[in-house]
């Protein structure tokens, strides 16, 4: 059973456990395929140290569960083994062993969002309006029935129009909100319940036993549930390394 492994992994999967090949540098080695597209063509993959990775962390005893903003159909097209509880949806949705929908969770994400759903309103009309000018598109996605998030795209990933995107968003956003970026899209959503909500759940609820806990993200939007674990792991060129680098840290 899950709940009695000692050791619990909880891991965000794109641009961590694989990327799409556009990302690559070229010599990585033979590649795994990870996920494929709506046509069933392979999409993203995995490099040599990222099947060992997940190889090594799939042994008895350790529970490894995926922490994504994918959604359903989304992690449908994943075709790596995650038989444990999963967080989809940037923590809206959370399914049981066996892909049933953990209902307590999802009770818990359905009474918090009416609340959010004026500054959503807010944010989808004002992001529509900026993106006719830019030339990406904004959508809204639900989680159990209601409106939870918002994403906006561009057709050519142009990293100027997302970025202006994302500054009008986040100068608009009150703290209920956050706003994540990629070198894809742009998002808005709730901050709670989210990614450090669920893994905080699954550790106190599901897991209470467990004697270690680790995280892996590759990106800054990652930070609040690595830091629900002991210990976090991420890429050398990840996002969130990549920041850190760049910002000239104080060593004192």
């Amino acid at each position: 059973m899950d709940q009695h492994c000692r050791i619990v992994v909880f891991a965000d999967l794109d641009d961590t456990l694989f990327q799409t090949r556009r990302k690559l540098r070229g010599d990585e080695g033979v590649l795994t395929p990870a996920t494929v597209d709506t046509r069933g063509e392979p999409h993203s993959f995995q490099t040599p140290a990222q099947a060992a990775l997940l190889d090594w962390l799939s042994q008895p005893g350790i529970a490894v569960i995926a922490v994504t903003g994918r959604d359903l159909a989304a992690m449908s097209r994943v075709r790596l083994p995650f038989s444990s509880w999963q967080v989809l949806d940037h923590g809206a949705t959370m399914l049981e062993p066996g892909g049933a929908v953990h209902q307590p969770w999802a009770s818990k994400v359905g009474a918090a969002l009416p609340e959010l759903q004026g500054e959503l309103r807010m944010h989808h009309a004002s992001g529509l309006a900026l993106a006719g000018t830019l030339g990406c598109t904004v959508r809204l996605h639900t989680a159990h029935g209601q409106p939870m998030m918002l994403v906006a795209k561009h057709p050519g990933a142009d990293a100027n129009a997302l970025a202006a995107m994302q500054h009008h968003w986040a100068a608009a956003a009150s703290p209920a909100f956050s706003v994540i970026a990629n070198a894809n899209n742009v998002s808005v959503l709730p901050r709670e319940p989210g990614k450090a909500g669920a893994v905080r759940y699954l550790r106190e609820k599901i897991f209470p036993d467990a004697l270690l806990s680790f995280g892996l993200g590759d990106s800054v939007s990652d930070l609040g549930f690595l830091q629900a674990c002991d210990f976090a792991l991420t890429p050398s060129r990840g996002q969130l390394l990549n920041a850190a680098a760049a910002a000239g840290l104080v060593q004192r």
